[in-house]
């Protein structure tokens, strides 16, 4: 009987480690990246990347209103001519032809 209790005990202290292991997101050491995933499917790296004038911007950001910036008098920003909005990604903001995502002016850390 008792060997029984000392295998079976050994056995939960030997699987213990392994559980706990098992489940990253508990663990000092869990993916910071999970949960952020960017909307349209774009990879991470891609989601944080800065353009610059006369790059092309994503057609999902030109695309969708929702990353327009409606109140461009709030921000100091210019009113963007026809076929223009400015469009905000992350703490930057760029002013992007909305046919083709041409970025005609750009604002570093607007929002920062």
């Amino acid at each position: 009987m008792k060997s029984i209790l000392i295998t079976a005990a050994a056995v939960a202290v030997l699987a213990l480690p392994t559980a706990t292991m098992a489940d990253p997101g508990h663990g000092r050491h869990h993916d910071k990246g999970a949960g952020k995933a960017h909307p349209h499917g774009m990879p991470p790296g891609q989601a944080k990347k800065q353009w610059g004038r006369g790059d092309h911007i994503p057609r999902a950001y030109v695309t969708e209103r929702t990353y327009y910036i409606a109140e461009h008098a709030r921000y100091r920003l210019s009113p963007p001519p026809v076929g223009y909005e400015w469009v905000r990604v992350g703490d930057d903001v760029y002013l992007a032809q909305t046919q083709t995502g041409l970025i005609a002016d750009v604002v570093r850390s607007l929002f920062n």
